[in-house]
């Protein structure tokens, strides 16, 4: 059981992104919002790494109200626990506060530690109703539009970004196409010290243009 895989990132699509703070300022909207894993992303991680049979979760009341979460890993026979809590929320109170709880107590496992080095960040906005963006409400109940923020390369997992490549290089049709895509990754893979395997990927694309 390789403990140190829990704290690898996450695909973007198992992250949510949830508005801490929002309003108008000079007329203008604006949005601060935060990362999450989702719950299934969490326990879909422990699966994979502990095992089905090595791991559990209980909850209970928080002294203050709320809920804690334990999350249990057996290991060398021996069931160790980490545990948090959170408070329950407003709308879906003990539903809320039960997912709440498993997040904060898988991050006491490394479960998306990672997520915490993120700045806090404005998303886009925008005052109109734009197509595949979020909403939210300000306190005086105006809505907002925001944008899901892109994240950065050290917080994506390094298989997403080769996939990204490989997505495009699989629709190039010339091999000055292909050596566009290859620029447009290298940079990136090369700062994650994975240049050679981007290029690695790079020249099977390039030797199939030219056996055709």
């Amino acid at each position: 059981m390789e403990l140190a895989k829990l704290d690898a990132p996450f695909h973007p699509k198992d992250i949510e992104w949830r508005v801490q703070q929002c309003g108008i300022s000079n007329n203008k909207p604006w949005c601060m919002v935060l990362a999450y894993v989702t719950n299934r992303a969490i326990q879909q991680r422990l699966d994979e790494i502990c095992g089905k049979e090595n791991w559990q979760n209980d909850y209970d009341p928080a002294p203050d109200g709320g809920v804690m979460c334990s999350i249990k890993i057996k290991i060398n026979g021996e069931w160790i626990t980490k545990k948090d809590g959170a408070e329950n929320t407003q709308i879906e109170a003990v539903k809320g506060g039960i997912s709440g709880a498993m997040k904060r107590a898988g991050v006491q496992w490394g479960i998306g530690r990672y997520l915490y080095d993120l700045e806090e960040g404005f998303a886009k906005t925008s005052s109109e109703k734009v197509d595949g963006w979020n909403r939210t409400r300000t306190k005086d109940g105006v809505y907002i539009w925001w944008e899901t923020p892109t994240l950065p390369d050290w917080a994506l997992p390094v298989e997403y970004i080769l996939s990204l490549f490989d997505e495009e290089a699989a629709n190039c049709k010339s091999e000055d196409e292909l050596k566009t895509v290859f620029a447009k990754y290298y940079k990136r893979c090369n700062a994650l010290g994975i240049g050679d395997r981007l290029k690695s990927l790079s020249d099977r694309y390039k030797h199939r243009l030219e056996s055709k």
